[in-house]
């Protein structure tokens, strides 16, 4: 009797301990796990994976720009937006670490005579960067928003997010999402979607959403670079795969895979990476955390653009309101930067002599053959550099020329929509206009 019982205690213990834990995830499995990599395995700062109420404000919907794709999932619009009085309003999304943006959103709502209340409704998480994780407690809507906050994780200080750069990051949204529509089926890359954006245009304020339903219920892990190249985290993963050499497997499973990623990009889109650091990118693994050769991209708003690529295909009007500093002619800049922005783990030494093969500097020309070799594979053109790479830093940079005989063929192929296993270009899907 006395070992039943014992038995029915503990049975009740570890439903008790089960049931606590289905209920503290408010989020996905999948979004819980990447939460915990962003915060737990980040060696730049410290964050939390411990949820919270995240603030917002309610304020009319005629006060603020809207540029929403008709793609969005029906559900964030369902928490974003809500009728009060026969008026719609927007829950204005306050980041809980910023301390002195919020006061311009106040004071223009001071201005226009709306009550400055903050309200309590979503449940958030932090990230390694100014990025939420949102969720909406009623209908389980799980989605990123990155508002103006001058405070952040790492080393992002003070980050205003301007109306015009949300802006951007919805054209560029909207174009990489037809063309992926259109073409065949991505082998490296898992895009992430950024299909909406709001806008208090009087004081320069945006509101970014992204959406993560790509990875939601997909049974994967999704590992930001951060953690990959955080020095317990990578070394445990390597491990659970097999390898005691860290350094060497995460050559082959994230530098590598990530340069046939960026090549696949650069020839899908005309678009390159300015600040391609390892908090832009996930690894994906499966359910028993083996990397499947796939990288998550995200926030690919911060991008060079090729004036050639995008007059090749009829959409000059890009490249017009991008940065004029980031539109480049008569060549890609490839860049990768791994450790831009983080601390090296011990396993790779990025001050090693530029000839060893355990080296950062090894991962560089890693990086470049591969991408170069996919870049090929992809188009059935080869590109030509003027020079080897550069390193400036944390960062690997390579000029490859268009104007020359090679970068001429392959501006043929783009014109042909044919670049990439004949995919047709055309122009960006309708938005819903709020």
């Amino acid at each position: 009797m006395k070992f039943l019982r014992r038995k029915i205690s503990v049975f009740l213990a570890f439903a008790l301990s089960f049931l606590l834990t289905i209920q503290s995830w408010a989020i996905s499995r999948e979004m819980n796990a990447l939460v915990k990599f962003e915060t737990g395995s980040n060696a730049v700062s410290t964050r939390s994976s411990t949820k919270i109420l995240v603030e917002h404000y309610e304020i009319p919907l005629r006060l603020v720009e809207s540029d929403v794709a008709l793609r969005i999932d029906p559900k964030i619009m369902q928490s974003l937006i809500f009728e009060k009085n026969g008026e719609k309003y927007i829950r204005w999304i306050i980041n809980p670490e910023d301390t002195t943006w919020y006061k311009e959103v106040e004071t223009l709502m001071l201005k226009n005579e709306i009550p400055v209340e903050r309200k309590q409704y979503f449940e958030g998480y932090q990230t390694a960067s100014r990025s939420y994780i949102i969720v909406d407690p009623v209908n389980k809507a799980e989605f990123s928003a990155k508002v103006s906050t001058d405070k952040t994780g790492g080393n992002w200080t003070d980050k205003k997010q301007t109306y015009e750069d949300a802006w951007q990051i919805r054209m560029v949204a909207d174009y990489v999402n037809d063309l992926v529509k259109k073409g065949p089926e991505l082998k490296n890359i898992i895009l992430l979607d950024e299909p909406a954006i709001f806008g208090l245009k009087e004081i320069d304020h945006g509101m970014v959403i992204r959406e993560y339903g790509k990875l939601a219920k997909s049974g994967h892990y999704y590992v930001p670079g951060f953690s990959i190249m955080h020095d317990e985290t990578g070394r445990k993963l390597a491990k659970l795969n097999g390898s005691d050499d860290p350094a060497a497997y995460w050559n082959e499973n994230y530098n590598k895979p990530l340069a046939r990623a960026i090549a696949e990009f650069v020839a899908l889109t005309g678009m390159t990476y300015d600040s391609p650091h390892s908090q832009n990118f996930l690894v994906e693994l499966d359910k028993n955390k083996k990397p499947t050769g796939k990288i998550v991209f995200r926030d690919y708003g911060d991008t060079y653009l090729s004036e050639d690529f995008f007059t090749a295909i009829g959409r000059p009007d890009i490249p017009q309101r991008w940065e004029l500093q980031n539109v480049l002619k008569d060549r890609f800049s490839i860049s990768v930067g791994i450790l831009h922005g983080n601390k090296a783990p011990s396993w790779i030494n990025p001050l090693q002599d530029l000839e060893s093969k355990e080296s950062y500097n090894q991962w560089g020309r890693d990086f470049y053959s591969e991408f170069s070799s996919e870049f090929s594979n992809q188009t059935g053109v080869s590109l030509t550099s003027p020079s080897t790479h550069l390193r400036a830093g944390m960062y690997f940079q390579k000029r490859f020329d268009l104007n020359d005989k090679n970068g001429l063929e392959f501006m043929e192929l783009v014109k042909a929509g044919k670049q990439r296993a004949h995919l047709n270009y055309g122009k960006c899907s309708h938005v819903l206009a709020m």
